[in-house]
């Protein structure tokens, strides 16, 4: 992850229910440490064949990653035109290390429409250039991602959106990422797992 990503301290509140959401082995102080816990995490995951098998068919661009069958405020929508809603922010970076996508997702303070282009793991265009990353995770409950963590993770239009929006809302638990500590956290903790796994896998069958 970039230098700066060992300087964005994790709050311990925060720390503590994403090490519970995410099951994690320890509480992550920074978020160079978040992003090793998840990868440890993956990469135990992923030797389930299940699991493998699903994150080898995101490879293929056969399924994508965070897909579910419900509308959230994050849409995929792949080259041929095919759109996918995803769980949260992060899981719309994450698929764009799989595939050339665009991202169509709004903030969550003024419900302005924000665009993502990527490739390879590569931002290649941003509407509006300001845009952050809030990771939040609710502040009780030991249910499912689904529940508990990705809805708390959004897109804002700019820094000064996210503190307007703290302002209304003092009891959410979270912190600002710029894009490009976004795309770190999604490259360590997700992609760079999976393309581990799927590398390992096809040496294998050599």
């Amino acid at each position: 992850m970039p230098r700066n990503s060992q300087s964005v301290q994790i709050p311990v509140d925060l720390g503590t229910r994403l090490r519970t959401l995410f099951c994690l082995s320890s509480r992550p102080e920074s978020l160079r440490e978040l992003g090793e816990r998840i990868q440890e995490h993956n990469k135990t995951c992923l030797q389930e064949p299940r699991l493998n098998a699903h994150f080898q068919a995101i490879n293929k661009g056969e399924e994508i990653f965070g897909h579910v069958d419900y509308e959230t405020r994050h849409t995929v929508r792949l080259a041929t035109g095919r759109q996918f809603y995803v769980a949260c922010a992060l899981d719309a970076l994450v698929e764009g290390f799989f595939l050339p996508i665009e991202i169509d997702s709004t903030c969550l303070h003024c419900s302005d429409t924000i665009r993502i282009k990527m490739a390879k793991g590569t931002i290649k265009l941003v509407e509006t250039s300001s845009a952050v990353m809030w990771l939040g995770a609710s502040k009780e409950g030991k249910g499912s991602c689904g529940a508990d963590l990705c809805p708390y993770i959004n897109f804002f239009s700019s820094p000064q959106h996210i503190a307007e929006w703290e302002d209304k809302n003092p009891d959410e638990l979270g912190i600002m990422l710029t894009l490009s500590q976004s795309l770190e956290l999604a490259r360590k903790g997700f992609w760079e797992p999976i393309h581990h796994s799927i590398v390992k896998t096809r040496t294998r069958k050599q």
